[in-house]
C-alpha cells in the first residue's frame, strides 16, 4: 500500500480564512523557484561584492532552470497530464525530478565555464544533490519541494551572509513555508521535515570548506 493517498491533498476543500490566506501567500512568496534565486543572488553578491556578477549568475539560473521547468510544468498541466502547477501528485513527479537534475547540472557546468564564484557553482551542485535525493525518495514517499528549497536557501545564507539578520530572516521564511504547506494540506509534517533535512544536508555537503564571513 502506498504511503501517500492517491487523492492530491490540495484538492480537499479548505475553509476560507485569514489563516489559509496567509498560508497561500507564504507558499507563493517562499516558492521553490523564486526564493532560491533571491538567496543565490544575495550569496553571490556577499562573496563577490559585485551586483553585475550576481545579476549575471541569477540570469543564467533563470534561463537554464526556471524557464525550462516552468515550461515543462505548464505544458503538462495544459495537456492534462499533471494535475496542477505544484505537481502535487507524487507519481507525476517521476519525470519532473530527472528533468530538474538535468537543468541544475547544466547550470553548474555553465557557472564553471563562465568562471562564476565557487559559491554559485556549489549552490547549483547542492540543488542537484537535493533533487537526486528527493527524486529517489519520491518513489516511495512525497517530499516538500518548498521546504527543501527554503532550507537550502537559509543554509546558504548562514554560510555566506555577513549579516545575522539576513540569515535569520531566511530561516524564519523556511519555517513559515513548512507551516504553510501543512496548513494548506499539501504536505504532512513528516514530508516537510524531510524536505528541510534534504535542503540543509545538500547545501552543507556541497559548500563544505567554504570560508565563513565575519558576522555583523
Amino acid at each position: 500500500m502506498s504511503l501517500e493517498s492517491s487523492v492530491p491533498m490540495e484538492n480537499t476543500a479548505q475553509p476560507v480564512s485569514t489563516r489559509y490566506t496567509v498560508a497561500h501567500w507564504v507558499s507563493a512568496i517562499v516558492h521553490p523557484v523564486a526564493f532560491p534565486l533571491l538567496t543565490l543572488g544575495l550569496a553571490i553578491f556577499f562573496v563577490s561584492h559585485s551586483t553585475g556578477e550576481a545579476a549575471r549568475d541569477v540570469t543564467l539560473a533563470v534561463l537554464l532552470t526556471t524557464l525550462p521547468v516552468a515550461l515543462l510544468v505548464g505544458i503538462q498541466v495544459l495537456r492534462g497530464r499533471w494535475t496542477d502547477l505544484d505537481v502535487s501528485v507524487r507519481r507525476q513527479r517521476y519525470a519532473l525530478y530527472p528533468f530538474g537534475v538535468a537543468c541544475m547540472l547544466a547550470l553548474a557546468l555553465a557557472y564553471h565555464a563562465a568562471g562564476a564564484p565557487q559559491v554559485a557553482v556549489r549552490s547549483a551542485e547542492a540543488l542537484v544533490l537535493a533533487n537526486v535525493a528527493n527524486g529517489l525518495i519520491n518513489f516511495i514517499y512525497k517530499v516538500s519541494a518548498h521546504a527543501t528549497g527554503a532550507a537550502a536557501s537559509a543554509t546558504l545564507l548562514w554560510l555566506t551572509a555577513p549579516y545575522v539578520g539576513v540569515s535569520l530572516t531566511a530561516t524564519i521564511a523556511a519555517l513559515l513555508v513548512g507551516w504553510s504547506r501543512v496548513t494548506l494540506k499539501r504536505h504532512t509534517r513528516g514530508q516537510v521535515a524531510l524536505g528541510w533535512a534534504a535542503g540543509v544536508a545538500s547545501m552543507l555537503l556541497a559548500q563544505r570548506g567554504l570560508p565563513l564571513p565575519p558576522r555583523l
